[in-house]
């Protein structure tokens, strides 16, 4: 083997490892954790919300006192 055939195949071997040590490399090791920590985050959630019985909400338990309210006060009909 000549000299720039070791050195092309060198530069072929460097050129297949990821960057790993440098700044680019770590930001997007980071970022593909945060992404994967994201994913993990909703999955666990909605796996959560599948489970927990559903409670009412504010809203919801003041419609069912207005309703109830308003069918206390309605008078039934006279019976004829």
């Amino acid at each position: 083997m000549s000299a720039a055939e070791i050195a092309d195949n060198k530069w072929e071997s460097d050129s297949t490892k990821p960057p790993v040590i440098t700044a680019d490399g770590i930001a997007q090791i980071l970022l593909m954790g945060m992404f994967g920590l994201f994913f993990l985050y909703i999955l666990i959630m909605s796996v959560v919300g599948i489970v927990t019985p559903h409670e009412d909400g504010a809203l919801e338990q003041k419609y069912k006192e207005k309703l109830e309210h308003h069918d206390a006060a309605t008078p039934a009909p006279a019976a004829e």
